[in-house]
């Protein structure tokens, strides 16, 4: 690769991918070889701890091409996020493209990304207008969104965004935040530079199946909520001032129900359905709070995001990956 071409990197993660990785490679290829402006590329694959043969199949692109394909191999599964990040420290690209293995993001797209990348944009972002999905996965897609635009980030595009562009100086300031439960959609709009935005239809994946669990989109959620938007905190003080509010108010009609007209207060059925809706409320307090803190503690250990097993590609001490490696 020539020093005086700008390089594209694209990063992909890779979990239970095996039979994707061909047809993946053999749609984005050709791609790739005619980007604009005479870009260089490479492509930065991350093996997240699968448990099928998805390296194996990594290997063997490799072989096909070991000048524009490296292979990061974790120790185990890290998620999603997680392995991004990983590719963006592995990437020496001028700009990171980050993608999915299961073609679901067109890889035509990849051009016109570049194109306006080449032309001044820091940020560019493949929206989704529409989804070939399941209608459960549309509907949660959109309330997802819906309430991150709503209390957490104003400008996240409303159909959200998995396939982006991030040029060199926003992924070396993804890298230096070294966050625990990143959100990453979160961390790049929160970088202030303006988005270039592309819409363009989600495809259903023609083969196997997401392993983005319903508990994993759940903590995702949380992440962001937590992380980029005091909206809960609010809540629970709104409750609470509410609830006392309401509690007093009662306390006071009772007190003149006994003092003017001696009537007597009874009624267990009440007293038990106060003190269980309290407790429950209560206890949605504590979860909430109990998130957060969480969040602190897990900052405070200081782990990393992810560990590297090993690496097939250059010279991987030319790399910025921690934790031990071994080249290929």
């Amino acid at each position: 690769m020539q020093n005086h071409r700008p390089l594209v990197s694209i990063v992909i993660p890779v979990y239970f991918n095996e039979d994707n990785i061909p047809e993946t490679w053999k749609t984005l290829r050709p791609v790739l070889e005619g980007l604009p402006g005479g870009c260089a590329w490479e492509v930065v694959f991350v093996e997240d701890g699968s448990g099928d043969r998805s390296f194996a199949a990594l290997e063997r692109v490799f072989e096909s091409d070991r000048q524009n394909v490296r292979i990061v191999k974790l120790t185990r599964n890290f998620g999603q996020v997680s392995a991004l990040l990983a590719g963006f420290h592995a990437a020496a690209g001028d700009c990171c493209i980050a993608m999915s293995a299961d073609l679901q993001d067109p890889p035509e797209l990849i051009r016109e990304m570049v194109d306006r990348w080449l032309a001044g944009v820091r940020i560019v972002l493949a929206t989704r207008t529409a989804r070939e999905d399941g209608w459960l996965a549309r509907w949660a897609s959109r309330l997802f969104y819906r309430l991150m635009r709503r209390y957490a980030i104003p400008n996240m595009p409303e159909g959200g965004f998995d396939f982006f562009l991030i040029d060199r100086r926003v992924v070396d300031l993804i890298k230096r935040q070294e966050e625990r439960n990143t959100f990453l959609q979160g961390q790049i709009l929160w970088s202030g530079f303006k988005p270039s935005l592309i819409g363009y239809t989600r495809r259903e994946r023609k083969i196997g199946r997401s392993r983005w669990t319903p508990s994993a989109r759940v903590k995702y959620f949380v992440d962001g909520f937590v992380t980029y938007t005091m909206a809960p905190i609010r809540l629970i003080t709104i409750v609470g001032a509410v609830v006392s509010a309401a509690s007093f108010a009662y306390a006071m009609l009772i007190l003149v129900l006994k003092l003017a007209w001696n009537l007597p207060v009874e009624g267990w059925a009440p007293i038990m359905i106060t003190l269980l809706m309290l407790g429950g409320v209560q206890l949605v307090m504590l979860g909430i709070i109990g998130e957060y803190l969480w969040r602190n503690y897990a900052e405070s250990r200081g782990q990393p995001n992810f560990v590297v097993e090993r690496v097939l590609g250059d010279d991987p001490s030319e790399r910025d990956l921690p934790g031990p490696i071994s080249g290929g």
